[in-house]
Order: C-alpha cells, then structure tokens, then sequence
C-alpha cells in the first residue's frame, strides 16, 4: 500500500511534540508553580518569582524542545514532502528532496501507533518525543489504517 505526496504541517508537528513533552513533564513544571503560588500568600514577591518561571523558563522549556526534537533528523522525516510505502519489511520513504536519501523504517523501530485528530502518530524507538506524523489530509483510504495496525501487530508476535 503506498501514500503519495506526504507531508505533515511542521507547526503541527510542533505543536504535538510540544503537547506530548508538557503532558510527561506536567508535575515537574507545575510543582515549582504551586509552591510559589502557595507561597505568595505569604509575601507577595513569591508571586513574581512564579510569574519569572511562567514567562522566562517555560519559553526556554520549547526552545529546549525544538532544538533537541524538532531539529533531529526523524522530525525532517514528517516534514518533507514524500511517498510513503507499507509493507512487511516496514515503511518506506522515499523523498522527493533529491538531499534526502531513502529511508526503511522497521517495524521493530515503531514501538505504538496513535491516533491523535484523525492523524497517525508513529511513535519511533530512537529517542523520547520521536515519532512520524502521517496527516489525516494524505489518508483518503481507510485500509490504509488497517494495514499500519496488522503489520505492527504482525511484528510484535
């Protein structure tokens, strides 16, 4: 089965990544938070250390993000433009950017797949947050989910 003309949105790309690192983090970040609001009924100067970390560190927390996520070689994957193929080995991409070479994804590397808005999230086994975005846009055929699901469930057995 083959997807032509792939290519996810990358402030979509973003956004999930973004989404997906704030909701794992979600205690660290709102614990120092939680402290300063408790504490700024004490002294009010707690409520500006509070509104320092919301404004100054949460804005380094994406950068954070984008620079070690959002710039890897897999986040190009979802970005540009290609076809995808399905098959028994994996998922083959073949780019239509002559500098990017082919790639063979295994389907030992994907470790889940998520539907997230009617797009496929294909969550890669290289690092945390890595994942392949197949927008709901380029799936016009419903077998398409169908063959992604009985592969992947092919190579856990």
């Amino acid at each position: 089965m083959k997807l032509e003309s792939v290519k996810a949105d990358s402030s979509r790309y973003l956004s999930l990544l973004a989404r997906m690192f704030f909701a794992s983090n979600a205690v660290w970040l709102a614990l120092p938070l939680l402290v300063g609001a408790g504490l700024s009924l004490l002294d009010v100067r707690w409520l500006i250390v509070s509104l320092m970390l919301v404004f100054i560190a949460v804005p380094m927390l994406l950068a954070l993000c984008y620079i070690y996520y959002g710039l890897s070689e897999e986040a190009r994957w979802s970005v540009m433009e290609k076809d995808i193929t399905i098959g028994p080995d994996g998922l083959l991409l073949e780019f239509a950017h002559p500098r990017m070479s082919n790639r063979l994804i295994g389907w030992n590397q994907v470790t889940r797949i998520v539907l997230n808005d009617g797009d496929v999230l294909l969550m890669l086994a290289v690092r945390r947050y890595t994942f392949l975005l197949i927008p709901s846009l380029s799936i016009s055929d419903p077998g398409v989910l169908v063959a992604l699901r009985q592969h992947f469930s092919n190579s856990l057995e």
